[in-house]
């Protein structure tokens, strides 16, 4: 935070969520107050609201690997590295003292754009607990993607081959993985209509259960699966997808076990990083 880029970068987050949603108001909300429609207003304020969780995601997607995976591999390029094993920081408070920093400026910069999400809440198309829980999902992704970036970094010696690992799979997970998971919901669209009669009840859930393990370790889809079962079923907690048998499968929203997943993936990933910066033990 003591330098200017800081507060560039900042200043240049905001400007485009400003822009995203001033210029999607504008556009829209003159014709909606033309025709008084609650529901066609809650939509829209639904929309965007997802429009400005979707822009902090991508933000968090390629700021969070960003300034994090050069913070121990950097320190091998200008040899200065072997410096700070001789000292008397221990490698917990060195991993940590590079983590924080970049964390807490993801979270800076998701926690000033809370204000823009007010059009949206005055609309009608998004509830305080939506807001606190797409805040919440952020930051566990934030801090997902910095430990991967951290992990990266304390493990390869080059800041660009760390770099370019951290990315790739955040870009997998952000964007490959929903492409994966709208495969297995066609295809449970395919056996519900009838598709696969022939279909056991054994395998008709193992089906639901690895589609709803897809949904619930990306990012996007954990948001969107929370969020059609909210809006259907008026339930934060739990969803109800009907079987071709008459039952019901009951499965946990999304986003309770993604943040316990990426939670967890936090954790382990700093424990290697501190693990790979301590100096062996002789």
């Amino acid at each position: 935070m003591r330098s200017s880029r800081s507060f560039i970068l900042l200043s240049v987050h905001l400007l485009i969520l400003v822009l995203a949603i001033g210029s999607t108001y504008l556009l829209f909300f003159s014709e909606l107050t033309r025709t008084g429609n609650l529901e066609d207003r809650r939509m829209f304020g639904k929309g965007l609201f997802g429009l400005l969780v979707w822009i902090e995601l991508v933000m968090v997607s390629f700021v969070a690997p960003a300034l994090t995976s050069g913070a121990i591999s950097s320190e091998r390029e200008r040899q200065t590295y072997d410096l700070l094993r001789v000292t008397l920081l221990p490698a917990r408070q060195l991993v940590l003292g590079k983590f924080l920093p970049g964390l807490l400026f993801v979270i800076l910069l998701l926690f000033t754009s809370i204000p823009l999400q007010g059009p949206a809440y005055l609309i009608g198309g998004a509830t305080w607990q939506e807001i606190i829980l797409s805040t919440l999902l952020l930051v566990v992704t934030a801090a997902a993607f910095s430990a991967l970036g951290m992990l990266f970094s304390s493990l390869i010696r080059h800041t660009l081959i760390a770099t370019a690992l951290s990315y790739a799979i955040t870009i997998f997970l952000v964007f490959g993985i929903p492409i994966i998971a709208m495969i297995f919901l066609v295809l449970f669209g395919v056996i519900f209509t009838g598709g696969f009669p022939d279909s056991t009840p054994g395998a008709e859930q193992m089906l639901i259960f690895l589609g709803w393990l897809l949904v619930s370790i990306t990012p996007l889809g954990a948001m969107i699966g929370s969020e059609v079962i909210l809006m259907d079923q008026q339930n934060y907690f739990l969803g109800r997808l009907p079987l071709s048998n008459g039952n019901q499968a009951v499965l946990v929203s999304p986003w309770i076990p993604y943040l316990v997943i990426y939670l967890l993936f936090t954790f382990v990933a700093i424990r290697l990083s501190v693990q790979l910066v301590k100096p062996p033990d002789k």
